[in-house]
């Protein structure tokens, strides 16, 4: 069995990597409207009375 090497960012494409990853940890996700909201609500039941 092969061992898959892992990448791993060095110089400045980590440091891009970490600055961007920053920068988008601080963006807040967007909300949800009420109807989308409605739409996970119904997913979600349905999925609990799910059968095979």
């Amino acid at each position: 069995m092969s061992i898959k090497m892992v990448h791993v960012l060095m110089g400045q494409s980590a440091v891009d990597f970490v600055s961007a990853a920053d920068a988008n940890s601080k963006n807040l996700p967007p909300e949800l409207t009420p109807e989308r909201e409605e739409q996970i609500h119904n997913i979600l039941e349905k999925s609990k009375n799910f059968t095979f």
